[in-house]
């Protein structure tokens, strides 16, 4: 996008009056939005590959790039605020947001403009009201990535390990999750998944979500209250998606607080602190990713001719110490797919 001739003449004389070379100013600088959802290990070490990847494409903030990171800390209306704030001050070349919430008010705002916007980190784009469909261009100013794993072949992976148990069919897992977005449509492709099988049952318990960090300890309390109230209802815990499952407390939590074992975590930490297994889209891989993608739409590739679809690379993660006490045997496969990210004894902090 070009620049408003108020903006070039501005630009100029920032050259004109700092004494950098008039050549410089001529250079196409990008206005970059990246608007991150909220402070949780995930999003910001999503929104720090993004930026790595940038860098190493030779984008350089005040040379080719005018890059703005906005925080919205769990916050819709922050995010609304925050984005609106920055389309008052003129032209964007683009908007990356990262998880759902940001990414919801990116799209209310920017609704019929032509400002393109690419999402990442959202797992259910579609229940979210992002996109149409997945696995197909959008057709408009807006495309990105699934974060996310098929439901079916999660749960296939964890019943290979949890058959070897004990435990009576059908396999109760329990999800004690927040309302937000994610983890809502995250329930609902479960319990879609639990319809076509017999030896699987899906027990939620929702509580409200509250924005992170402010309102995590709150909802802290009641994932307690619904460990007590999912008490002898439930073989297995699976760690909901969504701000609430990421956090390292919550795990910590149902270990703490539970004598169930933990068979899926959110994320990887949880395979080290306990949990049995851990399999999501690979970060390092999901931030470059987005990062290339937003680099072809500013060169002028169209986002509508973008599908949206997950991201390439994924992490399995897998406990020996607790298959070990769950009297589990790890297949080969699995291991060779777990690579380095295997341990033997749980570390909670």
């Amino acid at each position: 996008m070009k620049y408003s001739i108020k903006k070039m003449i501005v630009t100029i004389l920032f050259f004109m009056i700092s004494g950098y070379p008039m050549n410089a100013a001529a250079e196409d600088i990008k206005r970059i939005i990246l608007m991150e959802t909220m402070p949780v290990p995930a999003v910001l070490e999503h929104s720090r590959w993004f930026q790595v990847q940038l860098k190493e494409l030779g984008y350089e903030n005040g040379k080719n790039m005018d890059l703005v990171v906005l925080k919205a800390n769990g916050d819709r209306k922050l995010a609304e605020t925050l984005l609106s704030a920055e389309l008052a001050k003129g032209d964007l070349d683009i908007v990356v947001t990262i998880a759902t919430l940001a990414s919801q008010a990116a799209v209310k705002l920017l609704k019929g403009k032509d400002i393109p916007i690419f999402f990442f980190q959202v797992s259910d784009p579609v229940g979210a009201g992002l996109v149409e469909r997945l696995n197909a261009p959008t057709g408009s100013n807006i495309t990105g990535k699934v974060f996310t794993v098929n439901r079916q072949a999660k749960i296939e992976m964890i019943l290979r390990l949890v058959d070897q148990t004990n435990v009576r069919k059908p396999i109760r897992f329990g999800i004690i999750h927040s309302s937000y977005p994610s983890a809502m449509g995250d329930i609902r492709d479960f319990k879609i998944f639990e319809k076509t099988r017999n030896d699987v049952v899906i027990v939620p318990c929702e509580i409200t979500y509250q924005k992170v960090p402010d309102g995590l300890p709150s909802m802290l309390e009641q994932v307690k209250k619904g460990i007590i109230a999912l008490d002898g209802k439930v073989d297995f815990w699976i760690e909901p998606l969504g701000p609430l499952g990421e956090t390292l407390e919550y795990t910590s939590l149902l270990l703490t607080h539970s004598k169930i074992p933990i068979a899926i975590g959110t994320k990887l930490d949880s395979v080290k602190m306990g949990a049995l297994m851990h399999v999501t889209p690979n970060m390092e891989a999901s931030g470059r990713e987005a990062a290339l993608l937003a680099d072809g739409i500013l060169k002028g590739k169209n986002p509508g001719q973008i599908p949206v679809i997950p991201p390439s690379e994924f992490d399995l993660g897998i406990n020996l110490t607790t298959a070990l006490n769950l009297n589990i045997v790890v297949p080969p496969d699995l291991l060779k797919m777990a690579g380095k990210n295997i341990y033997r004894s749980p570390k909670i902090p």
